[in-house]
């Protein structure tokens, strides 16, 4: 990334302003960058508050689909541990009622399972 001179640096007492209220949610960082940017007093000024806006917003889409990636994980998780379980119980209590493909229902339950154990142990090492 280029480096910017120093006369397009936003240095108004604004920018400390911004820095001292950081733990401001995202609407009002947001709503306080966009009070900076209508404030600015010279084109260069704007040109660098609109960059910092464009940051944030970028950034917050991020995060967002992020943390969707991760909700989808744990839904495909947890569907996966759900369906292994209730095959392999199912086939253990046709084996019990003495059903003589069971063992196929059995190992269908398990598979998944060790499957997915194999891959952790892979990701580890």
């Amino acid at each position: 990334m280029l480096e910017q001179p120093e006369e397009l640096a936003i240095t108004p007492s604004s920018a400390t302003k911004l820095q001292a209220k950081n733990t401001l949610s995202f609407t009002e960082t947001l709503s306080c960058v966009e009070e900076l940017l209508g404030k600015a007093d010279s084109p260069q000024e704007s040109l660098e508050w609109a960059k910092v806006r464009e940051e944030i917003l970028r950034q917050d889409e991020s995060v967002r689909e992020q943390n969707h990636q991760r909700v989808l994980e744990k839904i495909r998780l947890i569907y996966g541990i759900v369906f292994s379980a209730t095959v392999f119980l199912t086939g253990i209590v046709l084996f019990i009622c003495r059903y003589d493909n069971a063992v196929y229902l059995i190992a269908v339950g398990l598979l998944p399972l060790l499957s997915r154990r194999k891959k952790t142990e892979n990701n580890h090492e």
